[in-house]
């Protein structure tokens, strides 16, 4: 059957019209709803930070109290000072320790205790054994001197300047006479810091020995008395010393002529 084109035509030309006035106004979609914005946070101001304060100034270590030096002093100062203790030295209680040696080997070591009494005139020596009991007692009145045994009973009596003869260490029983001794000897300084001061004394004439006296620089009492003769050496360490205090009852009993 042959299509008729009379009527096709006018059918061709409507659609492309149609569609002609259809692209020439094209619908334009709605735009879609906002979100809200949400409301602005207001800024608060912010709080006003204090000062910074001033670092305190670092404080210095405080420092150490020092003590004034105790100045040098010569060998007549020294000697000098020694003679004033002596003039007021009335009574004296100490412990001693003594040793000897002999070209540098020991040869003896004896401890004891000493009294002295210068208004009585009166010096007593304790020899102690191990145990600090008296072994040997020897009293004086520094013309005659009374040997007593551990028991405290005469043995027997002597010339006091024969017995000191005797002794390696005759300073040590020399207490109340230290003026009279110094002034036999010529002084000199062997050494000296802010506690202690060691005078020497040289005989001016007579044995010929070296005393070593070493002084407290508190008061200038010897501490220790040091005897040099040729290769013996003989020192005296006095501890626990007391001097110008009341002394033991009847500590000189004992003493016979």
């Amino acid at each position: 059957m042959k299509l008729c084109i009379d009527k096709l035509f006018p059918a061709v030309c409507a659609a492309l019209l149609m569609a002609a006035c259809s692209d020439s106004n094209p619908s334009v979609p709605e735009p879609a709803p906002q979100a809200p914005a949400a409301p602005t946070a207001v800024q608060q101001p912010e709080p006003e930070q204090p000062a910074p304060k001033a670092a305190a100034p670092a404080q210095q270590p405080a420092k150490p109290e020092t003590k004034p030096s105790v100045p040098d002093l010569s060998a007549e100062e020294l000697a000098a000072r020694l003679k004033q203790w002596d003039k007021k030295l009335n009574t004296l209680e100490t412990d001693f320790i003594q040793n000897t040696s002999y070209d540098g080997v020991d040869v003896s070591r004896s401890k004891g205790k000493l009294f002295y009494d210068r208004t009585k005139n009166r010096l007593r020596l304790d020899t102690l054994n191990p145990h600090n009991l008296p072994e040997q007692t020897a009293i004086t009145d520094k013309k005659d001197i009374a040997i007593l045994d551990e028991n405290h009973q005469h043995v027997t009596t002597l010339s006091w300047a024969e017995w000191q003869q005797g002794q390696p260490n005759q300073a040590l029983f020399d207490f109340g006479n230290y003026t009279a001794l110094v002034d036999r000897h010529n002084a000199s300084v062997e050494s000296q810091d802010a506690q202690t001061a060691v005078l020497v004394l040289a005989p001016k004439e007579g044995e010929d020995y070296t005393l070593y006296l070493t002084l407290s620089k508190k008061d200038y009492f010897p501490q220790t008395i040091t005897i040099r003769s040729e290769l013996m050496v003989t020192r005296a360490d006095l501890k626990n010393t007391h001097k110008n205090t009341p002394l033991p009852a009847d500590v000189f009993g004992g003493f016979h002529k």
